[in-house]
């Protein structure tokens, strides 16, 4: 277990010119951003709340945690589907209208027919994404006994393995949705997946349906929630993105946003990106970062130099030929790209003079360059 050690780094709130930020909801968006800064780290796995695009075109690394808090946020989804499943939520509100009872035993055992729910074993599971979160809802609802489609085309061929033999996967959107009892989503929020779930999508289910969305608000039309439990379209929405039009609805389950809100969650989400931006800082590593490419390498020399730049073909030999010239032997290297970045560690022999860098900076596509000692 990594950490920053105090003798090593200056930590706390009001750092001046910091070589790193990290954050957990802090809305970077209108942040003025250091040319010192390196790195950012955010504590969880969503980036909403950083200037992704800007930090890319200023060449700083942001770091995630993936997956860390993925079984605080699979246990929240299990809770919202056995809440549904059993009308408690409802039951729930029923009861606190009865402080006032005169005859509270007989009025309990008279309704308690109006909420009578369902078991889990062969009712259906539409899975939303099958990363690190939806890989764990879906094995852990067929241990239930549930049936599990997941739809996810992006899948991974690691997330692929670690479904358990049962859950079908499915290609197609429609067919998932016409034939399960409860959708769960779980996916990030960007442009193409704005409205993800909508009027459209929502036709398609059982009018007996459970929509559960603790990924993120936007991904769900809450307009078109709103109108599906009013028409009776759908029985039951739970999210942790409370919205002023969903308080009060009966057929709502609103939490505040639970998801990763579990002791183990944060203490695993910050020991992640830390010990990302702990790599980055010492050694140039990439690990878990959103806008630029994996990159880690052992390092096996006192001198090691990074080059950041933008994605175009010959980068990498311009880099090894000038530092050949130079007569700076590389003892390794590793090279890779994503998207517009390209990122390039080499472990050198020899420290590198301040021309040999203005001649790497002086080519065409290079964005930053980092020694590192």
């Amino acid at each position: 277990m990594l950490s920053f050690d105090s003798n090593s780094y200056h930590i706390g709130d009001e750092v001046t010119s910091p070589d790193a930020i990290l954050v957990r909801s802090y809305n970077m968006h209108e942040m003025e951003i250091s040319t010192n800064l390196l790195a950012v780290g955010r504590a969880g796995s969503g980036v909403n709340n950083i200037p992704i695009e800007k930090m890319t075109k200023m060449a700083i690394p942001v770091f995630n945690a993936p997956g860390a808090n993925a079984n605080a946020v699979k246990e929240l989804v299990l809770a919202a589907i056995l809440i549904s499943a059993r009308n408690i939520h409802r039951a729930i509100n029923y009861v606190n209208t009865l402080k006032d009872s005169k005859n509270l035993k007989s009025e309990v055992e008279s309704a308690k027919k109006e909420y009578v729910g369902f078991e889990l074993p062969n009712k259906t599971l539409g899975v939303i994404g099958l990363g690190s979160i939806g890989i764990k809802v879906a094995n852990a609802c067929h241990d239930l006994g549930m049936k599990v489609i997941g739809y996810d085309p992006m899948i991974s061929i690691d997330n692929a393995i670690n479904l358990v033999p049962g859950v079908k996967k499915t290609d197609d959107l429609n067919e998932l949705l016409k034939n399960i009892d409860i959708l769960t989503i779980h996916i990030p929020y960007s442009n193409e997946t704005k409205g993800f779930i909508s009027s459209k999508e929502i036709s398609l289910m059982n009018k007996s349906s459970t929509i559960i969305n603790l990924s993120r608000e936007e991904i769900v039309d809450t307009d078109s929630i709103v109108s599906a439990l009013e028409r009776d379209q759908i029985d039951t929405y739970v999210t942790d993105f409370p919205k002023l039009e969903l308080i009060g609805n009966p057929d709502v389950l609103l939490m505040p946003h639970l998801g990763a809100s579990t002791k183990e969650a944060e203490i695993n989400c910050a020991l992640m990106v830390a010990n990302s931006l702990i790599s980055f800082i010492e050694n140039g590593n990439i690990i878990n970062s959103v806008n630029f490419p994996d990159v880690s390498l052992v390092r096996d020399t006192e001198h090691r130099l990074t080059i950041t730049n933008l994605n175009k073909p010959n980068m990498l030999g311009q880099f090894t030929s000038l530092l050949g010239e130079a007569d700076i032997n590389i003892n390794d290297l590793s090279h890779k790209a994503f998207k517009d970045i390209g990122y390039t560690i080499l472990n050198i022999e020899t420290p590198v003079t301040d021309d040999v860098i203005n001649q790497i900076n002086n080519i065409d596509g290079v964005i930053k360059t980092n020694i590192l000692s």
